[in-house]
């Protein structure tokens, strides 16, 4: 078995938040507040695989250290992801605020 396979489900959901966020515009408020929710679901689990690399990396015979930083990058990349498209959404909502006022 590929080690990477072990996170396969993690990992799609992980390059289907990549793909969003890519694709985000920053006129895309509802957008922008389901990826937050589901990059910070995300961020969990891999702030979880992080904190159990060392069990997790004997299972895989691989280097704790390695899957920590491996894990950990993810996080903090989705964690990125959360912060901004909070932005986005925020922005967005007082942009909607602003034109229902003037109406």
């Amino acid at each position: 078995m590929n080690k990477l396979e072990f996170y396969k489900d993690d990992l799609d959901q992980y390059q289907i938040i990549l793909d969003n966020y890519e694709a985000l515009s920053s006129e895309d408020g509802a957008t922008a507040y389901r990826l937050a929710q589901m990059a910070i679901i995300e961020a969990d689990r891999w702030n979880e695989i992080a904190f159990e690399s060392s069990k997790l990396a004997k299972n895989l015979e691989v280097s704790k250290t390695n899957l920590y930083n491996w894990a950990y990058h993810k996080y903090r990349i989705l964690m990125t992801i959360h912060e901004f498209c909070r932005v986005v959404y925020r922005q967005c909502e007082e942009q909607a605020r602003e034109r229902w006022n003037e109406n």
